[in-house]
């Protein structure tokens, strides 16, 4: 992975973080699928506070990833010097 140059590095970052809001919006839409009913429909707001919750969960563990990444390509930059 050395030979990668900067672009593809911030390349598999940006996408890393993509992926990872991707898949926290597909967890929250299939949630809500499954979860349609008479009790979401008369307590809207608190279905949709918890489906920001779960949005935001699932988008900070998946994003502990491209942020490892991250750190690791510059962690090797600064320490090569």
């Amino acid at each position: 992975m050395s030979k990668l140059g900067w672009p593809a590095k911030l390349g598999l970052v940006i996408g890393g973080y993509v992926l990872a809001c991707l898949a926290a919006g597909g967890a929250v839409y299939v949630y809500d699928f499954f979860t349609q009913g008479a009790a979401a429909q008369a307590s809207a707001g608190m279905s949709a506070f918890g489906d920001l919750i779960l949005f935001v969960g699932i988008l900070g563990v998946l994003a502990l990833f491209p942020t490892g990444l991250a750190l690791y390509f510059l962690l090797r930059k600064f320490l090569k010097r």
